[in-house]
């Protein structure tokens, strides 16, 4: 099975020294014949080019979208599926963002579009997905989706390091880009929630619909709440199915010590899976990192080789109401008077409990305060 690798970076390096090792009975059934890369300066090796037109001959079975980005890799990802290649991507931004699109594309050209390794890194998210639903019914899920934040998070509670100590350490780490936006503001974890609900309700959901809140603010004040609390902070993506409707939405929460979300540590993820049979089922691994992902990419290709059902459904039409779930919330900033009809408790000058609210209505105060400071986490306790 002959492949094109679009991407030489972090994940793209790792799928290609995977597969050009074929160390296995199914790995040795792969070969990379070409691999896409920015310009000659990348060049390290004779498969290399530097024009996607280069890239996708006809004789190519595979197309591995490694990329990163956006507008490009949909590009690129829109022609292969066009010339009748199957896709693997670990690029959960395109697939969230135009996934009714290149699930229609796969649909039209008979081909198949995976991407197992956009959410969980190395941990089989998707594949479980698609192992449960053959006989249950997936109800919600929860998780903890992005390293990067747990990693911050945890050492800001056991290390007592400041935020933007945690963060430099993560970088360094290789853990969080140079740029790091999409991970401590929540995006990540948004794309990875869409994706996540599309696979296990069958569905589309819109991307913009999902409610986003993420840790850019979080002090020391607010670890010291959770320690006194008995309480834990994570950042975490929720998606709960009621009747017609979901509720999906990102948001750092404190959560029991006694849950198993609590104590995944450093750069770990942990998704959580309640279904009708099964109950609450956990996957926990790492989440990014070279090989972890890369093992994800060459599982779907291999998937592929195997000539497996990856068919996906888009059929139900399913609408996100991110004003059905009600809960109580920590905020914590200045302008404490745009909440003082929703006020349960008072914790501090500036920090407050909230009376049970729903989660758009809480949205639409925050927005009303302007105030770039203001930390927003949910809470599980009475």
């Amino acid at each position: 099975m002959k492949i094109a690798l679009l991407g030489h970076g972090n994940v793209g390096s790792g799928v290609s020294a995977i597969i050009d090792k074929g160390n296995t009975s199914f790995t040795e059934q792969l070969k990379i014949k070409k691999i896409l890369v920015k310009d000659e300066s990348e060049a390290t090796d004779e498969r290399m080019v530097f024009n996607i037109d280069d890239a996708l001959d006809n004789d190519i079975d595979i197309v591995v979208e490694c990329l990163g980005g956006l507008k490009f890799p949909f590009a690129c990802i829109s022609k292969a599926l066009n010339m009748k290649k199957h896709v693997v991507t670990s690029n959960k931004k395109v697939m969230a963002t135009y996934y009714d699109e290149l699930i229609s594309l796969a649909k039209k050209n008979d081909v198949n579009i995976v991407f197992e390794a956009s959410v969980g890194g190395g941990i089989p998210i998707m594949s479980n997905i698609r192992h449960t639903k053959r006989v249950d019914k997936i109800n919600s899920f929860i998780g903890i989706f992005n390293g990067t934040t747990n990693f911050i998070l945890d050492k800001m509670s056991k290390e007592k390091q400041g935020f933007k100590e945690a963060l430099i350490q993560a970088q360094k780490l290789g853990y969080a880009e140079s740029n790091p936006s999409d991970d401590i503001d929540g995006c990540d974890v948004k794309y990875k929630c869409c994706l996540t609900g599309n696979m296990v309700w069958d569905t589309s959901l819109n991307l913009d619909d999902i409610t986003t809140f993420g840790i850019r603010t979080v002090s020391q004040k607010d670890i010291d709440f959770a320690i006194n609390h008995q309480l834990t902070l994570k950042l975490v993506g929720r998606g709960i199915k009621t009747e017609g409707q979901v509720q999906v939405f990102v948001l750092p929460e404190y959560i029991s010590n006694d849950d198993t979300l609590a104590h995944i540590p450093l750069n770990l993820n942990c998704i959580v899976f309640k279904s009708d049979n099964l109950g609450a089922t956990s996957y926990i691994g790492q989440g990014a990192g070279t090989f972890p992902t890369a093992h994800a990419v060459v599982q779907d290709i291999v998937s592929l080789l195997n000539n497996e059902n990856l068919k996906i459904s888009t059929d139900n039409k399913v609408d996100i109401n991110n004003r059905e779930y009600i809960s109580k919330f920590y905020i914590r900033t200045e302008n404490l008077e745009y909440f003082k009809d929703y006020i349960y408790k008072k914790i501090a000058s500036d920090v407050i409990i909230t009376e049970p609210i729903n989660l758009f209505k809480l949205k639409d105060l925050i927005e009303k305060t302007d105030d770039k400071n203001l930390f927003v986490a949910g809470v599980c306790y009475d």
